[in-house]
């Protein structure tokens, strides 16, 4: 492996390592987060709110440079418009015969790294345009088709959507992971370190300044590695992985199957490897389509990475916390 490509990861897992060291039972999330920037590909974190999503996400874009307009957050409702989120509609240009384009400066056509909270409570001007940029990386601005720099966004809700019409929005995740507040055995830990990150906001006035660690550019020439990843040796079990999800009754189509590999290759490249192999398969755990799915996956998934010792720094939660994560979704669904 080069040497460029072993700084940008040795960069990449001091980021991993921070976000670890700052946030309380949120490993399997951080790991998820540097594995979805590697490969590109969306990720959405389905849970309560005041679980430190928001914060966790935007420390991330930090570390990997990303705030000078290469980082956008929004909290999006039913009434959110389309110009807070694409931008303010260039009035003079269109007094002068122009046509009508949006100034997108700073706003998600020009995001690197994207946090949309509550992302299927967008109306449909909104959902539709999401549609092309996270899927196509395409921004339609009046007549003009314009790139979007996008590495990968990240969306989070309260609760998985129902609605047919969400459907292909809930698609683009392609990696879904449930999270929730931190078990009872661990508020020591929670109290300790929240502590600390309140001193932090108190003394900088609220506003974030993480010293970054990496770049985008960083997570682009890691990217572009996944090609070189020798993915031969896992083509045969992971035909009988997905068909034993499938046959779970778990919905994946050829199109997301396919675009795992890049998970896939990216675990591997993470471990410093580039020969991918079943214990890369961890990713795999988080291609359900509702929670309760966890514990089958869990089960899929688990004898392809048992065995894979480099593997050993992810975040293998027990089945009877995933189960007691399920019971405390069936509570929180119950009271809505």
């Amino acid at each position: 492996m080069q040497q460029q490509l072993l700084d940008h990861l040795g960069e990449l897992e001091q980021v991993v390592d921070l976000l670890k060291a700052t946030f309380v039972a949120k490993d399997e999330l951080i790991e998820l987060l540097a594995t979805s920037a590697i490969a590109q590909e969306h990720l959405l974190i389905v849970g309560p709110p005041g679980t430190a999503k928001s914060e966790l996400i935007k420390r991330f874009a930090l570390y990997c440079r990303a705030e000078d307009g290469g980082y956008f957050e929004y909290l999006l409702t039913r009434f959110t418009e389309p110009n807070e989120i694409f931008g303010p509609v260039n009035i003079a240009a269109f007094r002068e015969g122009e046509g009508l384009f949006r100034q997108t400066e700073r706003m998600l056509p020009q995001a690197q790294i994207a946090f949309l909270d509550e992302v299927f409570k967008a109306n449909s001007a909104i959902l539709n345009a999401f549609l092309t940029i996270l899927n196509e990386r395409i921004f339609y601005n009046g007549s003009q088709r314009e790139k979007v720099p996008l590495i990968f966004a990240v969306g989070a809700t309260n609760n998985v959507p129902e609605e047919s019409d969400l459907a292909a929005l809930y698609d683009r995740f392609l990696l879904r992971v449930w999270t929730d507040n931190v078990e009872e055995s661990l508020f020591g830990e929670l109290y300790q370190r929240g502590w600390l990150l309140e001193q932090e906001r108190i003394a900088s006035g609220y506003r974030l300044q993480e010293q970054p660690i990496t770049s985008t550019k960083g997570l682009q020439r890691l990217y572009e590695a996944l090609s070189q990843v020798d993915m031969s040796q896992v083509a045969a079990p992971y035909r009988t992985a997905v068909r034993q999800i499938r046959a779970e009754g778990i919905q994946l189509s050829d199109r997301r199957a396919i675009k795992l590999l890049k998970l896939i290759a990216a675990s591997a490249l993470r471990n410093r490897r580039m020969i991918a192999n079943p214990g890369d398969f961890w990713v795999l755990r988080h291609v359900w389509n509702d929670p309760e799915q966890l514990p089958h996956l869990q089960t899929i998934v688990d004898p392809y990475v048992t065995g894979h010792s480099d593997n050993g720094h992810r975040a293998e939660r027990l089945l009877a916390q995933i189960e007691a994560e399920l019971q405390g979704l069936a509570l929180g669904q119950a009271r809505l």
